[in-house]
């Protein structure tokens, strides 16, 4: 089965020789291995083909707040001691497994791991709806319509002190080949947009135009300078362009570089929350 190395922050096991059945594995709690064979066993068979499973243990942040503003150094380390136990519970159930730590938003950590290794199955560990962590919210959803191979989502509660969680529900999507609609939305010049992003966007728009008619309306005093509040409102307009270019940027070039998830979502949120402030203030110095 080949030992166990250390490289980074990932943890590999020689996978061996021979065909085997390859499985991608995104874990956000311990497990027992021994229900990933049982939940697969009804149409896998393991007895006769070996399986490698990739293991991506993602840094999911336990607040909604952090989990939006990336800020997820704090759980690396937990992230990295479940990838540890997990591949070692694997490895003890049969399986030939290795992993890395991944992205904070299960979905971008399956689309990194299927670029690295070319899963013919993906897996999901995820906690039951009621101890859900934000990022798992309506992951199913995600999962059954966003890849094309097989999925299964196993779902566990939150363990006791020293034990290990058993697998309490699962759900599984066949694999499914491409929709109409996602052959047109490979093809296309310019990526959808979400909602959230269309209302980034409108309002960014909106809101730099009025930002500008302000501060010009602000004006230079008689001497011909600029005045203070007229500068402080140019300062806040310039500053809401920039972060509005930078979200369609981002959108529409950069798509390729996985700018979604975690990133998107707090680059449009940023986008609508800086510009409405930055309206207020500027009105206030105006009117002032």
């Amino acid at each position: 089965m080949g030992s166990v190395t250390t490289t980074g922050d990932s943890q590999r096991t020689s996978p061996g020789n021979g065909s085997s059945h390859r499985l991608l594995l995104v874990a956000d709690e311990l497990f027992r291995g021994k229900d990933l064979a049982l939940e697969l066993e009804n149409y896998l068979d393991l007895g006769r083909e070996p399986v490698e499973v990739m293991v991506i243990s993602p840094a999911i942040a336990h607040n909604r707040l952090d989990q939006e503003l990336g800020n997820v150094d704090g759980v690396v380390p937990e992230a990295a001691d479940r990838m540890a136990a997990v591949i070692a519970e694997l490895n003890e159930s049969g399986f030939r497994a290795w992993g890395k730590i991944g992205d904070s938003d299960p979905l971008v950590a399956i689309g990194d791991g299927l670029a690295e290794f070319a899963a013919e199955e993906i897996v999901v560990v995820a906690h039951v709806d009621s101890e859900a962590d934000p990022a798992e919210k309506g992951i199913w959803d995600r999962l059954s319509t966003d890849f094309h191979q097989p999925v299964t989502l196993l779902r566990v509660a939150h363990p006791s002190a020293g034990e290990v969680s058993r697998v309490v529900t699962s759900e599984h999507a066949p694999a499914h080949t491409k929709t109409e609609e996602e052959v047109i939305r490979e093809t296309r010049n310019v990526p959808p947009f979400k909602k959230r992003d269309l209302i980034g966007v409108l309002v960014g728009l909106v809101g730099t135009v009025a930002l500008g008619m302000i501060a010009v309306a602000a004006g230079t005093s008689d001497e011909g300078s600029l005045s203070g509040s007229a500068a402080a409102i140019l300062l806040i307009a310039i500053a809401a362009f920039l972060i509005n270019v930078a979200h369609v940027v981002g959108l529409i070039f950069f798509e390729s570089v996985r700018y979604t998830g975690t990133w998107e979502k707090f680059m449009a949120r940023s986008s609508m929350v800086v510009t409405a402030l930055g309206l207020t203030a500027a009105l206030v110095l105006w009117l002032a």
